[in-house]
C-alpha cells in the first residue's frame, strides 16, 4: 500500500513538483493536439504563417523564384516545384514542441520557469521549424533538379528519406540545445 506524506498507510501521494510538471506536460499535449487538430483541417491560406517565410528561406537558398497560387501553395515555375500545405513542417512543430516540453520540464521548478519553458519551446519550435523545412526544401530541390535516384530509392522514396533525416538531425540539435540552456542533467529525472 501507498504512504502518504506522513509515512501513514493511504492514497499515493505525489511531491508537488510532480504534479506540476505533469500539469505543464499535460497543457503542452493540449496545445499539440490542437494545432493537430487545425493542420488536418487547414487550407494553404491557413498555413502562410509558416509557408511564407519558409518560401522565403528556401528562395534564399536556392536562388528559385516562388509565386503564390489561391488554394494551393507556391509555384517555381522555373524549377517545376511547388511548396504546398504538406511541406508546412506542422507535424514536426507538433513532435519538437511536445519533445522540448516533456524532455526539460523536470528542469524549472515554479510556475513562471515551466511557463517560460513553454514560451520558449514554441518560439524555438517555430524558428527550426521553418529552418528545418527551408533546408529540407532546398535539398529537394536540388535532388529534383538532378533527378536523383539510388536503386530502391525512387525520386519519391528518397525525397521521404531526405526529409526524415534532416528533421531528425534538427530534433537532435533543437533538444541538445535546449537542454544547454535549461541545465539539464544527462541522467533521468525520476
Amino acid at each position: 500500500m501507498a504512504r502518504t506524506a506522513s509515512g501513514a498507510p493511504g492514497a499515493l501521494c505525489l511531491p508537488r513538483e510532480r504534479v506540476a510538471d505533469f500539469a505543464c506536460v499535460a497543457f503542452a499535449l493540449a496545445v499539440a493536439w490542437a494545432l493537430k487538430d487545425f493542420y488536418s483541417r487547414a487550407r494553404f491560406e491557413d498555413l502562410d504563417w509558416i509557408l511564407a517565410p519558409t518560401r522565403r528561406l528556401v528562395e534564399w537558398l536556392t536562388g528559385a523564384a516562388f509565386e503564390a497560387e489561391a488554394g494551393q501553395g507556391y509555384l517555381s515555375r522555373d524549377r517545376l516545384y511547388r511548396i504546398v500545405p504538406a511541406c508546412a513542417g506542422v507535424n514536426f512543430m507538433i513532435v519538437a514542441f511536445a519533445t522540448l516540453v516533456c524532455g526539460l520540464v523536470h528542469t524549472r521548478s515554479s510556475l513562471a520557469g515551466r511557463a517560460a519553458l513553454l514560451a520558449a519551446s514554441a518560439l524555438a519550435t517555430y524558428a527550426v521549424t521553418v529552418l528545418a523545412n527551408a533546408t529540407r526544401i532546398a535539398i529537394a530541390i536540388r535532388l529534383h533538379d538532378a533527378g536523383a535516384s539510388f536503386g530502391a530509392l525512387t525520386p519519391g522514396r528518397l525525397h521521404l528519406a531526405e526529409g526524415v533525416a534532416v528533421y531528425f538531425l534538427f530534433l537532435c540539435a533543437l533538444f541538445a540545445a535546449g537542454a544547454r540552456v535549461t541545465g539539464a542533467r544527462r541522467e533521468l529525472a525520476w
